[in-house]
């Protein structure tokens, strides 16, 4: 797990940092849906984030995750920006404190699943 730590630290950080530039620029902006308009902030940052983490820790630790990790990054992930967003928008929390909890969250969802991956080869 050690030597997966730092090219899983530096490709969070990417990827937290690409979703939030996206956060940005995707703003008001919404996809119609039928009779619900669904704003992009909520589809394209835990796509972003997610396709970012792919690209730089698959390069660096050349550890290419498959469907599986699609499967169950794509939804842990929506869920943390969803919370972020709708403490955000519930004025529950400020901009920095949304974007730093995201951050911690997305931090721990990959410490745990990192030491999943170790527990798999320890046999535990």
């Amino acid at each position: 797990m050690i030597a997966l730590l730092p090219p899983a630290l530096l490709a969070a950080l990417l990827a937290l940092g690409g979703a939030a530039g996206v956060l940005v620029v995707a703003g008001g902006a919404v996809l119609p849906l039928g009779s619900i308009d669904l704003p992009l902030a909520y589809i394209l940052p835990p796509l972003v984030a997610l396709a970012l983490f792919q690209l730089v820790f698959g390069a660096l630790a050349r550890r290419w995750r498959g469907l599986g990790f699609w499967l169950v990054a794509l939804p842990v992930s929506a869920l943390i920006w969803g919370a972020g967003l709708w403490l955000l928008l519930d004025a529950r929390i400020t901009i920095p404190q949304a974007l730093a909890g995201t951050a911690i969250g997305h931090l721990a969802a990959l410490l745990a699943a990192l030491a999943g991956i170790r527990g798999r080869r320890d046999g535990r």
